[in-house]
């Protein structure tokens, strides 16, 4: 292992000299700043390019599945946008001074739910917005903490997570939003615990809820909302594992889920509701975890993306006959909020790539479940006038540790993004938190600054306890062997080292967190 002390940092603007500053004080609001030389203009201005880029996240479905909802940035804040075709125009509709998330639309209503807290206090409260009026309600009660709201099959009751009872236990409440005072606790948590709805059943009688315990431990409840009784589907303290549910099949004697149940990866798979079944995995022949999954309203398909060494694959299921096929049309990167029109024609997502920031796509669905035609982008989010053009998609190496993998040396993936040139090239390494955590091929601006500005290469290594890699690789970091992670980044140096494009004499090493 290479000597520690040829390790430098590596600065990110250039020294100012100091031998002459005159004496001065600046109050931003967030900083103090004493005797510190004042910025160039040319130098901020340079910066705040990178630091305008937006984005454009879809949210949801108009009610008559011509439009789409859009989350993004005007000024500090995100707000809700409607964008009623292809690159077409936003329209904004929310005009608050704090962010919101969890927006839900209402089946078969033009109404739609989305959580805000006052001032980063954390205690968001569930409202019910207008989309055409631009006007809201809260429904909760200003105090607790709430979130998670999903609605029922009808449109008409809302199951969501709150802290109301105690102020400390995430209960899960149900609600009619038209009489939100009448608001009742349909489970009662154990302080400390985390529990949040999933789906009702197609009667309104039954809901699927989530215990998370850990990131290895996560475990699915049939509650009986006529009743109050309830029973584990998946997962337990005897049974420690990743359970997620995705929905009722269309009979209600089952259930789709994605479980890692005595697997090595996340699977997609279905689960008879009788006492004592084990999930029949569907996507086995796939060895990486399935990230999320979407059913149809009209429970034919369902739409999964896979999590294949950190890039996105999306899928399309036949629930029927569990056959599944690519969608070849996505681009690489990240995909996330799936989710299918109210018709179920087409089927929505969010698209986020090293050379463009999230934005919003739409893929045409055919008459049969594996059936899909074009991928159209309805949205193209703002990148403070840089050329996407010139951004260099990230190399994915596997570089070899300290240890071995039985009997082969035991390899560690990274991304590695290089500016032009044939360098010798700095390198900033990037330690993503968690640990529980994983860097994935993503757009980000900051990357993009170092590289242009500093004309350095960035390495995101996903270093022993990542997620993503199976179960085994995330636990390989437990205990007492912690600091086997932080000897990942000593073999990354090593490698670094041997690379003639990369300058083993200028490496910095950045993180945040676990990181």
């Amino acid at each position: 292992m290479r000597n520690y002390a040829s390790l430098i940092t590596l600065l990110v603007l250039p020294a100012l000299a100091v031998a002459e500053v005159e004496n001065r004080t600046l109050n931003d609001g967030n900083l103090i700043l004493q005797d510190v030389p004042e910025i160039p203009r040319e130098i901020v201005d340079g910066l705040n390019r990178y630091q305008n880029v937006r984005y454009a996240s879809f949210q949801g479905w108009t009610v008559d599945s011509s439009g789409i909802f859009v989350t993004t940035v005007f000024g500090d804040v995100n707000a809700l946008h409607r964008v009623d075709m292809p690159l077409g125009a936003r329209r904004q509709i929310t005009f608050y001074d704090e962010p919101l998330s969890g927006v839900a639309p209402q089946p078969g209503g033009r109404n739609m739910l989305f959580t805000r807290d006052a001032g980063g206090s954390e205690f968001t409260q569930i409202f019910m917005l207008d989309p055409e009026t631009g006007d809201a309600e809260m429904l909760t009660d200003g105090q607790s903490r709430n979130g998670a709201a999903v609605w029922d099959r009808r449109g008409s009751r809302v199951a969501y997570q709150s802290t109301r009872r105690n102020g400390a236990s995430n209960d899960i409440w149900i609600m009619d939003p038209d009489e939100p005072d009448n608001a009742a606790v349909a489970l009662e948590s154990v302080d400390g615990t985390w529990w949040g709805p999933a789906e009702f059943s197609v009667s309104g009688s039954k809901l699927l809820a989530t215990n998370y315990v850990a990131v290895s431990d996560s475990r699915i409840h049939l509650v009986d909302l006529d009743t109050g009784a309830m029973r584990v589907l998946a997962g337990g303290p005897e049974n420690k594992s990743v359970n997620y549910p995705i929905a009722f099949d269309d009979d209600n004697d089952g259930i789709w889920l994605i479980s890692d149940q005595g697997a090595e990866f996340e699977h997609l798979a279905w689960q008879s509701n009788k006492a004592g079944s084990a999930p029949q995995f569907i996507t086995a022949e796939i060895p990486w975890n399935i990230s999320s999954a979407m059913i149809s309203h009209d429970r034919r398909q369902i739409a999964f993306a896979s999590n294949e060494d950190g890039m996105s694959r999306l899928y399309l299921l036949d629930t029927k006959t569990r056959d599944y096929r690519q969608v070849e049309a996505v681009p690489t990167g990240l995909v996330y909020d799936i989710k299918f029109s109210p018709d179920d024609r087409r089927l929505a997502m969010t698209v986020n790539t090293a050379q463009s920031p999230s934005d919003s796509y739409v893929l045409d669905l055919g008459m049969e479940p594996l059936a899909y035609g074009s991928l159209t982008r309805w949205t193209e989010s703002e990148v403070g006038g840089l050329d996407t053009t010139l951004f260099s998609t990230p190399e994915l190496v596997h570089y070899p540790t300290f240890d071995k993998d039985g009997d082969v040396p035991r390899e560690i993936p990274a991304w590695v993004y290089k500016p032009r040139g044939k360098g010798p090239h700095p390198v900033v390494i990037s330690i993503h938190g968690g640990p529980e955590g994983q860097s994935r091929p993503a757009f980000s601006s900051t990357y993009r600054m170092w590289i242009d500005k500093l004309g350095a290469a960035v390495i995101q290594p996903n270093v022993r306890g990542s997620t993503g890699y199976g179960k085994t690789y995330t636990g390989l970091d437990n205990g007492f062997q912690r600091e086997d992670s932080v000897k990942d980044i000593g073999a990354l140096l090593d490698w670094i080292e041997t690379q003639p494009d990369l300058d083993k004499n200028r490496v910095a090493v950045f993180g945040g967190s676990y990181g």
